[in-house]
């Protein structure tokens, strides 16, 4: 009885946490790319120019900065304009990675990672189905 009490316990304290965030984070597969990878990209919550990349079948999230974000063509008629977003990984003191994506609103509709100091290089769509 104890052990279900502190399960629900953990559950109604976790459970806030988990939904604030679930409307940050974006699902992408590769495209071209062999093995299939596919990659959580969260943006915090708290903090508009950090988050994460997670990919799957990895221990732990890679941190990111905002490098720059541009608004490429302002939305007419009411539509959310298109940006593109640039993010570093913030994995140490020199760069090994960064993010680039065009949205338009919820909506990514470009992304690609470029590593530094590799040869990797690859896209990226969403949702994952």
């Amino acid at each position: 009885m104890r052990r279900h009490l502190a399960v629900l316990l953990l559950w109604i304290v976790a459970a806030p946490a988990v939904w604030a965030d679930q409307d940050n984070v974006r699902c992408l597969r590769s495209i071209g790319v062999q093995p299939l990878l596919r990659i959580q990209f969260g943006l915090d919550s708290t903090n508009d120019s950090s988050g994460h990349v997670l990919y799957q079948g990895r221990q732990g999230a890679i941190p990111m900065k905002l490098l720059k974000l541009t608004e490429l063509r302002r939305g007419a008629g009411g539509r959310p304009s298109e940006f593109e977003t640039q993010w570093i990984e913030a994995t140490g003191p020199r760069l090994s990675g960064h993010y680039v994506y065009t949205n338009e609103g919820a909506t990514i509709d470009d992304f690609h990672y470029i590593g530094h100091g590799s040869a990797a290089r690859f896209s990226l769509r969403g949702p994952v189905a």
